[in-house]
């Protein structure tokens, strides 16, 4: 009863209302951005009724815009027009650009006892270069960049000058003039702006004095030692905010510490020296976890639960210990179970290196067709380059794997061989490889900007081939694997993160060689496949490929994805968190690199709904077949026969997180 008396009043006032009707722009003589960019700035179309002070106030941000952009005399007006019939208001936006200014000069001011080697760190990688439009996302850049370079350089009250310490404050900060007029009248300097920033704090260098570590509650007597091997400085160094903030990069790899915080205490200013306070946050030392998880597996998407238990300082050192339980299933005739024992040391031989060993039995029942009992051994060394160097990562993986593969029923083999119900084979596999990784997105679940690569270099069958020297019935197989992945975000709403553009490009190849009669082709559960919900989302999990059967995977894998990510709703409203995306996925998987052919891409396009949650975002998608290279001549192109594109043209897709 008090539902419906709430929606009944909000009736009743609503009835005197206007909604917002169409928001329109008018251009006078240049248009530099487009009215999707426009729009999206805008609270009116966000908003079901008319608020003249919602239009007030979106005038002023679309002059802010304009400003920001270098347009510093442009007029913005409205127009309104009220349809009293449909109680609607019609807005109009009136763009007067005018001329966009450029930076002719870039000063800055502070750097006078600055040393050569730091000032040429800050002019020689400048955001600000002459001759560019004035654009003020980019002069705060610049100004962060510069401080960033002064404060790890010595400098520690490095900052842009604020004129709060000195009565004089026409010369601080970060000013932008405009040249007289009577220098606008020269081509020279007409619609140009000289930009200068004023940095004090540049006068004295520090130095990094006493380090005093604080762990309060300290029931597991962590040693300090361990703390000390984490820091990035020493006493007597030049100061550095980044070591700092590197120093607790390095406690967050020790799960042991919850929060590790690297504070300057107290400034000796007689000695130059700022004194450094750790302070260590312990959680609990042992940890039994239950959980649900959902994931991806050849294209597939498994849910299901397990336990994990931890001992986070395992014999000390913040080694942690982890044993752990899973099970996972897609279907009743597809899923996958294991026991894990894992070793993590978060300092090996030095503290930007880390060492996992993990040992992993499991049970994968892959396909319809085939099971897979397994051991896997692996041991991952994992180094940090740097924050400010392209690979940031690196990893190097050693493994030695057994494997036991059953047929559990009749079908045929990628040679179109028959496999018989109850056929086993055992193999063993070792593998060497090094990735490479750069990340500069700015999100995990969500990015809107930055950019994700990496790139694998894997070497199999070196041990197996020694210990058949002494063995002659080991079966491996022998082969190198190349692998890249890269994607691409771009926000195209000026930072708010509602519009998003994703990319992504995938390529592998596993070229395998050696001849004898221990050597076996490679394993389908070291293969690549095609289709489903983060592949080709026109066609279902392993359904895709150039190839006999593409369940068994092949050895060359190119494809793609093109997303639109669209938030439409307005940040106060419940339905924020939902997205809209629009795909094109391209790629396929062939048996071989040789066999590659151009026409043999296929092509998959779709929409989809995604909804952010605090465990990323869950998504629904449906994709078309686009182009299928082999559907029969005249049913190639999804409008080839319209009636067949809800028969077999079309996929749905379920999952976790975004696709790529």
């Amino acid at each position: 009863m008090f539902i419906f008396l709430i929606f009944f009043a909000s009736q009743f006032f609503s009835q005197g209302r206007y909604e917002t009707g169409d928001i329109e722009f008018e251009f006078k003589k240049t248009e530099t951005f487009d009215e999707a960019e426009l729009l999206d700035i805008l609270i009116l179309p966000k908003e079901k009724y008319f608020n003249a002070a919602n239009l007030g106030e979106d005038k002023q941000r679309i002059n802010k815009y304009y400003f920001d952009h270098g347009f510093f005399d442009a007029i913005i007006d409205t127009v309104t027009n009220i349809n009293r019939e449909d109680k609607v208001i019609n807005v109009k936006f009136i763009v007067i650009e005018n001329s966009r200014y450029s930076i002719k000069e870039f000063k800055i001011e502070g750097l006078e006892k600055v040393p050569d080697n730091v000032k040429s760190g800050i002019y020689s990688e400048s955001l600000i270069k002459a001759g560019d439009f004035y654009n003020k996302t980019l002069i705060s850049s610049e100004k962060d960049r510069i401080g960033n370079i002064l404060q790890n350089s010595g400098y520690l009250y490095a900052q842009i000058d604020t004129g709060r310490s000195r009565a004089d404050s026409s010369r601080v900060g970060i000013i932008i003039g405009k040249y007289s007029e009577l220098l606008q009248a020269s081509p020279e300097f007409k619609n140009k702006v000289l930009v200068r920033m004023s940095f004090i704090g540049t006068e004295k260098v520090y130095y990094f004095g006493s380090i005093k570590i604080n762990i309060p509650k300290d029931k597991y007597k962590l040693e300090k030692s361990v703390i000390e091997r984490e820091l990035k400085f020493k006493e007597g160094e030049l100061f550095s905010r980044v070591k700092m903030l590197e120093s607790e990069r390095n406690f967050s790899k020790m799960p042991i510490i919850q929060l590790g915080r690297v504070e300057v205490d107290t400034v000796i200013e007689s000695q130059s020296r700022t004194n450094i306070a750790v302070n260590i946050t312990l959680t609990d030392k042992y940890e039994l976890t239950p959980s649900i998880s959902a994931t991806y597996r050849d294209n597939r998407l498994f849910a299901g639960a397990g336990v994990e238990y931890k001992d986070k300082n395992f014999f000390g050192g913040g080694r942690v210990f982890t044993i752990g339980l899973e099970g996972l299933v897609h279907s009743i005739n597809i899923n996958n179970f294991e026991l894990s024992f894992s070793l993590y040391q978060p300092f090996f031989i030095r503290s930007s290196l880390t060492a996992t060993f993990t040992s992993t039995i499991g049970l994968y029942n892959r396909n319809e067709n085939q099971e897979f009992l397994y051991s896997q051994n692996l041991a991952r060394f994992n180094y940090f380059i740097a924050l400010h160097t392209f690979y940031n990562n690196a990893y190097s993986d050693l493994t030695f794997d057994y494997l036991r593969e059953r047929a559990k029923k009749d079908y045929i083999d990628e040679d179109s061989a028959l496999v018989t119900k109850g056929k086993k084979d055992y193999s063993v596999n070792s593998i060497v490889g090094l990735t490479l990784i750069h990340n500069d997105a700015n999100d995990i679940f969500n990015p809107s900007s930055g950019f994700f690569h990496s790139i694998t270099a894997e070497s199999a069958g070196a041990l197996p081939r020694f210990l058949a020297l002494f063995n002659k019935s080991l079966l491996f197989s022998q082969y190198v694997k190349l692998y890249s992945n890269n994607n691409f975000y771009f926000d195209i709403t000026g930072g708010r993160a509602t519009t998003i553009i994703g990319k992504h490009f995938e390529i592998g190849d596993i070229i395998e060689y050696g001849r004898g009669s221990n050597i076996v082709p490679v394993s389908s559960f070291y293969k690549f496949f095609a289709g489903g919900g983060n592949s080709l989302r026109g066609w279902s999990a392993q359904t895709a490929g150039i190839l006999a059967n593409p369940s068994l995977g092949g050895n060359f894998l190119m494809e793609g994805s093109v997303e639109l990510r669209r938030k439409p709703f307005p940040q106060r409203s419940f339905l924020f968190p939902v997205w809209f995306v629009l795909f094109l996925d391209y790629g396929n998987v062939w048996e071989s690199d040789g066999k590659f052919r151009l026409n043999q891409v296929a092509l998959a396009t779709g929409l989809g709904i995604r909804y952010d949650t605090f465990v990323g975002p869950i998504r629904i998608d449906l994709g078309f077949r686009l182009f299928d290279p082999l559907a029969a001549e005249g049913n190639k192109w999804l409008w080839d026969k319209p009636r067949n594109i809800f028969r077999n043209k079309y996929a749905i897709q379920f999952g976790l997180g975004n696709a790529f």
